[in-house]
């Protein structure tokens, strides 16, 4: 079945069809009738999204470095080195005018290509806007591969979706039986139950089971286990 768009769902290959598109698209310009400026904007629109997704990244393993260490001087081990992250350093900015809603620009100039006379296939390849073909899920072997850490005191879930719906989690906290904690569509999920008594650590458990149309697929994760203190 071939996708509804032939723009990605996520940022990573956004991305690439961005670049593709910007690399690509002025060769093009004159046998599909586009103006400087969309060739402009769709250069603009690459190198703006490119740049901010490393930025993102940049920002992001800053962040995890300074909560790593906020738990190593809240909770040890005792004796630890410490050494603090390097300086947050972002890349520098594009030189180019940005502007907001890129793919609300993009996905209608893809269908005016698309239905433009001299569009052929080969054309559609070389820019990247052919939707791929995905291909169907076997349901049969499907298994979450969940991981957890603590955040804020409490577990934090995470998981990729593998074309599923959404994802069941149960967990046990601490009575040795599993209830339905929650069905999310999107991946992560922070348990809020109620820690346990101050100066008491108790083993929490969690499984997951994938989701398509309401109805469970596939096989439950394995049981995964985190020790949650109480403050």
């Amino acid at each position: 079945m071939a996708n509804s768009s032939s723009i990605p769902t996520d940022d990573a290959n956004k991305s690439i069809l961005l670049q593709q598109l910007g690399t690509q698209l002025p060769n093009y310009a004159t046998i599909l009738d586009l103006t400087s400026n969309e060739i402009t904007k769709i250069a603009a629109a690459s190198t703006w999204f490119d740049y901010l997704l490393n930025s993102q990244e940049v920002a992001q393993n800053y962040s995890h470095a300074i909560f790593s260490l906020k738990r190593i001087l809240r909770d040890g081990p005792a004796n630890t080195d410490i050494a603090l992250p390097s300086a947050l350093a972002l890349p520098a900015p594009p030189t180019s005018t940005p502007f907001s809603d890129i793919f609300g620009f993009v996905g209608p100039l893809i269908t005016r290509i698309k239905k433009h006379p001299n569009y052929t296939e080969a054309i559609g390849k070389t820019l990247g806007i052919i939707a791929a073909v995905k291909p169907a899920i076997d349901t049969t072997s499907l298994q979450p591969i969940l991981t957890i850490e603590i955040q804020g005191d409490h577990p934090v879930i995470t998981w990729k979706s593998n074309g599923t719906s959404a994802l069941e989690i149960e967990a046990d906290h601490g009575t040795g039986v599993f209830s339905l904690l929650t069905i999310r569509m999107s991946s992560g999920y922070q348990d809020n139950t109620p820690l346990p008594a101050a100066g008491t650590a108790v083993i929490w458990r969690y499984r997951a089971i994938y989701h398509i149309h309401d109805e469970q697929v596939g096989h439950w994760s394995q049981v995964l286990e985190i020790s949650v203190k109480g403050v």
